[in-house]
């Protein structure tokens, strides 16, 4: 099993996702990411790895009615989300089930790739960017977002150190795979070796705003993968767990809940 099919949510997972990860992570993040790419109105745009489509649908007042936005996911729960919740005004929008190793259209075929927090999980990296490369226009713009390594994520980290406690080695290790490829050295050289040139990377912090421990992190277990082998616990283990959990994350707690910074780059490239 590849590490992209290791990651993929089942069940009600997506649902899961859209309601915890979505407002607490990827809206603002996707906010953040934007805020770094030159989005212009009438562009096509690819969006690879597109979730329930967060990145697409704050895109979609950039774009305008004359733009035109493909999603691409290999999960179909999370396109059928994303299909839910796509604007009816502005850019046409077209959810396809597909594989990163095979993008839809011929080479030149979109004016700008985006693609948030999705990079670190395809098998062939290379081979990613190659078609990414292959489907933009000449002097196209490859946007990615992707998390710097885990001790930028204080939530994440603290979540594989109690999964490692009260679960097992082998969950621990898969809630660290989003912070695989937090090296930008390491990202640079896959842009570059694809065939982009004028490589921007630059670091930003999301503040990550969530509900009291004792609500937000059985939310946030539930939206990831390891949500099967933690509900298989017994209830007194599962409640250590995520009271271990709360009290690594003591630190950030507020009136409100939590606020826990989590590092990203975001890297841009042209054709």
């Amino acid at each position: 099993m590849t590490q992209q099919e290791r990651w993929q949510l089942s069940g009600s997972g997506p649902e899961n996702y859209e309601r915890y990860q979505v407002p607490s992570i990827f809206a603002p993040l996707a906010q953040i990411f934007l805020d770094h790419v030159p989005v212009w109105e009438g562009a096509r745009v690819l969006d690879v790895a597109c979730g329930t489509g967060i990145v697409a649908r704050s895109a979609a007042s950039l774009l305008g009615a004359g733009g035109s936005v493909v999603g691409v996911d290999l999960n179909p729960g999370m396109l059928a989300v994303a299909a839910a919740k796509a604007p009816k005004d502005g850019p046409s929008f077209d959810w396809q089930e597909g594989d990163v190793a095979a993008l839809p259209g011929p080479g030149s075929a979109f004016d700008i790739v985006l693609c948030q927090q999705g990079l670190q999980f395809f098998p062939d990296k290379p081979a990613a960017l190659r078609e990414m490369h292959r489907v933009l226009a000449p002097g196209g713009l490859l946007a990615l977002c992707v998390w710097r390594t885990i001790e930028h994520s204080p939530c994440n980290q603290a979540t594989a150190a109690g999964l490692a406690r009260h679960v097992n080695i082998e969950e621990a290790i898969r809630i660290q795979a989003p912070f695989a490829l937090g090296e930008p050295d390491v990202l640079r050289s896959l842009i570059a070796d694809a065939g982009f040139a004028d490589i921007e990377i630059s670091e930003a912090v999301l503040t990550r705003r969530m509900l009291p421990p004792e609500e937000s992190i059985p939310g946030h277990i539930a939206s990831t993968p390891v949500a099967p082998a933690v509900a298989a616990l017994e209830d007194t283990t599962r409640a250590a767990l995520v009271a271990d959990i709360a009290e690594a994350l003591a630190p950030y707690r507020d009136a409100d809940g939590m606020a826990i910074p989590q590092g990203t780059h975001i890297a841009l490239a042209r054709k």
